[in-house]
């Protein structure tokens, strides 16, 4: 999930990092960074299934994962324009609202 985050943030200040040579997967990944970072979202949602099998928890919490899904497919990656740098820092800091979002998920897990 950070590595995905991450390369959204770093599209912002692609063209200066290009310039003074950092090595990033912003830069490494800019001809397909749909990809790359449905690759990462999509490891880290596996995951998020996996802990609630592994934790034996209920429907619930799987049915709750449908938020998260939705807001890393829909409203990430789906509407992510590389080449306007607010938007990436929108998406970028909508990540604070999707760790709550796994949060709330995994409480659910537990204590339903």
């Amino acid at each position: 999930w950070t590595l995905g985050y991450d390369t959204i943030y770093g599209y912002q200040d692609i063209k200066d990092d290009e310039i003074i040579g950092v090595k990033s997967t912003s830069i490494k990944f800019k001809n397909n960074p749909k990809k790359f970072i449905s690759l990462c979202y999509m490891f880290f949602f596996i995951s998020l299934i996996l802990v609630g099998f592994l934790m034996n928890f209920k429907v619930l919490y799987f049915l709750s994962l449908i938020i998260t899904f939705f807001h890393l497919g829909l409203y990430q990656i789906k509407n992510l324009n590389i080449s306007n740098p607010n938007t990436c820092l929108v998406k970028f800091k909508s990540n604070n609202l999707l760790g709550l979002i796994v949060f709330i998920n995994l409480i659910i897990g537990k204590f339903t």
